[in-house]
């Protein structure tokens, strides 16, 4: 089977493939990192688009880590760096996915307060409003047994 490496520079954001080639910077033909399938895979098993970015690029970091740096005079080749950036890459972009998640505050609504009660899969609250309440107390009046 062919290997594959295609992109989008037009609409990068339109497929998940494209968006983390975007993110990881794996979008020159002439310097392929990772093939189609390699990255599809990381979305099949990963479905945070971020996430998947993230590993891909400790992927592209574990390729470099393979290779050794070279001198040869005044020339030289830094494998290593290039190991280090795509692992700093992966550890920001792993942050990043995380911090897509934004503030919730429940009560707020009433909708959302009697979708919240309805929902059987969620665990019951110890405390609930009137959970002492009984047949034939006033609950204007209550003794608290100090008089």
């Amino acid at each position: 089977m062919a290997e594959t490496w295609t992109y989008d520079s037009t609409a990068p954001g339109a497929t998940a493939k494209d968006y983390v080639r975007l993110r990881v910077g794996d979008t020159t033909s002439a310097d392929q990192l990772l093939q189609d399938a390699e990255i599809l895979a990381v979305i099949s098993a990963e479905t945070n688009t971020l996430k998947a970015a993230s590993i891909c690029a400790q992927t592209i970091a574990g390729k470099y880590a393979r290779k050794v740096d070279k001198t040869v005079g005044k020339l030289a080749i830094s494998m290593s760096q290039a190991s280090a950036r795509y692992s700093e890459m992966a550890d920001d972009l792993l942050r990043e996915s995380g911090r897509k998640a934004g503030a919730y505050a429940g009560g707020i609504s009433i909708a959302d307060k009697e979708d919240t009660e309805a929902d059987t899969d969620r665990v019951a609250p110890v405390f609930t409003m009137g959970q002492f309440d009984y047949d034939g107390a006033d609950s204007t009046e209550v003794d608290c047994g100090l008089s």
